[in-house]
């Protein structure tokens, strides 16, 4: 809630597997104009809808799997400003076919819980590379060329690994994350992340102009001199 506070007021929430709705109370409570709910487990998803009932009027619930909603019903132009990522496991493969549907053309705050990450042993790692776009079981590491390094070891990587993926994501579809907080749950079977995720900002050539700097066109050289004039010095000419 810490980020989702710090963030708003917020235009639509998605909340993926929403359990029985305890957090998204509190997303319909403070500050969103709409709120999505989507819970795979009937049973759950009863408690979630009378737990929302009061915010009928700005709610659209879903008691369907959070993949198929992604596919089926993700709205590439719903202003969604906040979105909780969850599964059971990993939410990766949610988190990469979220931002190859949903293009980045507002900030936006993104929550993961991860539930697989502190589990590397009970998956593979051609599995972890199609969750995470990572390759964890590298030749050559600690000193040891060609032994494969076990997944069991990356425990103690698992921020830089989520952060790594956010990365790659962004590179892959043109935005980019930063990264707000992560934790651990006390039982330690679950790690908690957050990222601000905002459009791609103009490209080196773009920003050298807007920052002063003269760039070199058609591969002409530029003198350091040239390039070293502050923003206040620029001519208006070169920001155009």
């Amino acid at each position: 809630m810490q980020v989702y506070e710090a963030t708003g007021p917020h235009q639509t929430v998605l909340d993926l597997y929403a359990g029985k709705g305890y957090l998204s109370w509190l997303y319909a409570k403070h500050g969103c104009q709409k709120l999505i709910c989507v819970e795979k487990n009937k049973r759950y998803f009863q408690v979630l809808k009378r737990n929302l009932a009061e915010f009928k009027g700005k709610t659209l619930l879903y008691n369907m799997d959070n993949l198929r909603w992604i596919e089926a019903c993700l709205n590439p132009e719903e202003p969604i400003t906040f979105v909780d990522f969850d599964a059971y496991g990993s939410p990766a493969l949610q988190v990469q076919k979220f931002f190859a549907k949903y293009p980045v053309r507002r900030v936006m705050a993104v929550c993961l819980t991860d539930g697989l990450i502190f589990n590397f042993r009970r998956v593979s790692n051609v599995n972890l590379k199609k969750l995470y776009l990572q390759d964890f079981y590298l030749d050559g590491l600690a000193g040891e060329p060609g032994k494969p390094r076990s997944v069991q070891n990356l425990g103690e990587y698992i921020f830089q690994i989520q952060r790594n993926l956010m990365d790659i994501l962004a590179m892959r579809f043109g935005f980019q994350a930063y990264p707000l907080y992560f934790k651990v749950n006390s039982r330690r079977t679950a790690a908690y992340s957050a990222y601000l995720v905002m459009p791609k900002l103009v490209g080196e050539a773009d920003f050298k102009r807007y920052a002063g700097l003269r760039v070199a066109k058609y591969g002409a050289g530029v003198s350091a001199q040239e390039g070293s004039r502050n923003p206040e010095q620029a001519d208006p000419g070169a920001l155009r």
